[in-house]
């Protein structure tokens, strides 16, 4: 009576258990892609490589879960080269009836090395964990092929050249060498450039950059910025030199004061300004650390005069003193022809210069008949009372009027001696007063002196 049920029970069990068999055959594909490969003992029989010497990687394949070989399965060599991101494949066998392989290759730098299965039908991909591998040095060096000394602003040049090392004295082209363009401006404010290759087969490297300015141009061995110790060659670079990018120009805003009067203009300083640009074969930028120089032509005159010099700043702009000359003239800036630059010339801008003038001197002396008026004028101003320039030649007027008249009568001219100095004889006595006017005459400005 007790075996029955104990009879059912074993039932139940058995068929649970058949439910479980049946559920793990419905996903046979699924348990067998789990099932992997595994490298064992892979080794390589140098650390530390020579140029162009063979290396031989060896090791074995097998099944994870049984450790048996894997015989005829295809195995790649790949390589992680100094700076890079990516393994790429350098070589390729296949194992053998006990599974294991043999690959013999030249490798093109040093850096991580693994062995890679890339799977099957039932067995997912593998590698090995990586080894690193050193290198001895080579020299190296760039021959570089020619460029122009000088060309017009935005024009393509050719960089171009080989990678050598030296193999038992003797140079040879190296193949995948890592190589950077670099332009440096000819002004610390402005960043360098680069540009980036691989060296080909033949060692042979070419980058065709635009030339847009005065700039010197060299070659290294280099990778984003870095020379790494596990490449073959040394780190080497070489010089192209300098390279006048000629470029037009124009200037743009050139501004001097309309008018101004002398003793301000040149005490504190009268400023001429504006912007030089260059063409840089695609837009106009400002010329950097040019020379300016400024021209002023007389009212009247057709010759042109040599003031002072400007220098550009690193935005192209200037600004300097200019000279003071009296009377109106036209100014101009002229962009100074330079190796790298051609000459042009601004707008004409006009600029008048006036003078004030002051009675220094101015006194009267009697006689029974007549009197003596002497003085002497100059130019003048509040901040500076001394002379700017002569007023020697220039006129002056006499007035007089009667003892309680109010009314000024003119009565005779005179000319200005050395220094401005003045002596003016008048037939009226006592019984007068007079005054002395120096009228607007070009530049000058009038002034009067005291009733005398």
């Amino acid at each position: 009576m007790n075996r029955r049920p104990y009879m059912i029970r074993a039932l139940a069990v058995l068929a649970a258990s058949s439910a479980v068999l049946m559920t793990s055959s419905a996903v046979p594909a699924v348990a067998a892609v789990t099932q992997s490969a595994e490298f064992v003992g892979f080794t390589a029989s140098a650390t530390t490589l020579t140029y162009q010497q063979p290396v031989t990687f060896t090791g074995e394949l097998t099944d994870l879960r049984t450790r048996a070989p894997l015989a005829g399965e295809p195995v790649q060599i790949q390589l992680k080269p100094p700076g890079r991101t990516a393994y790429v494949p350098v070589a390729a066998g296949t194992t053998g009836d006990d599974g294991t392989f043999s690959i013999t290759t030249t490798l093109p730098s040093g850096g991580y090395v693994e062995a890679a299965f890339a799977g099957d039908a039932v067995r997912g991909a593998t590698q090995t964990a990586a080894k690193l591998l050193h290198v001895k040095h080579v020299p190296s060096r760039f021959v570089l092929d020619p460029i122009p000394a000088s060309v017009p602003s935005g024009t393509p040049v050719t960089f171009s050249g080989t990678v050598q090392v030296q193999v038992d004295g003797d140079w040879q082209p190296f193949a995948g060498a890592p190589i950077e363009l670099i332009m440096e401006p000819d002004t610390s404010t402005q960043s360098n450039v680069r540009y980036a290759t691989i060296s080909g087969a033949d060692g042979g490297f070419s980058l065709t950059e635009p030339v847009t300015g005065t700039s010197r141009w060299t070659v290294t061995e280099e990778l984003d910025f870095t020379y790494f110790t596990d490449w073959f060659p040394d780190s080497t670079d070489a010089d192209y030199g300098l390279i006048q990018g000629v470029s037009k120009t124009r200037v743009t805003g050139f501004t001097l004061p309309s008018r101004d009067e002398a003793h301000h203009a040149y005490y504190p300083g009268m400023y001429a300004g504006g912007t030089v640009e260059r063409w840089n074969g695609t837009a106009w930028v400002g010329l950097t650390y040019g020379w300016v120089d400024f021209y002023y032509r007389p009212k009247g005159s057709t010759s042109w005069h040599r003031d002072y010099t400007a220098q550009t700043d690193a935005y192209g702009d200037f600004r300097n003193i200019v000279g003071v000359h009296l009377g109106t003239a036209d100014w101009q800036a002229r962009v100074r022809t330079a190796a790298d630059t051609l000459a042009s010339t601004s707008g004409t801008v006009t600029n008048t210069i006036t003078d004030q003038t002051h009675f220094a001197t101015a006194s009267v002396s009697h006689s029974s008949s007549k009197s003596y008026v002497n003085g002497q004028v100059t130019d003048w101003s509040k901040s500076q009372p001394n002379t700017f320039s002569t007023l020697k030649g220039l006129k002056v007027h006499l007035y007089y009027r009667a003892h309680g008249s109010k009314t000024w009568h003119s009565y005779k001219t005179g000319t200005l001696a050395t220094s401005g100095r003045f002596a003016l004889t008048a037939t009226k006595g006592k019984s007068y007063s007079f005054k002395v006017v120096f009228p607007t005459q070009g530049a000058y400005q009038t002034s009067t002196s005291k009733t005398l």
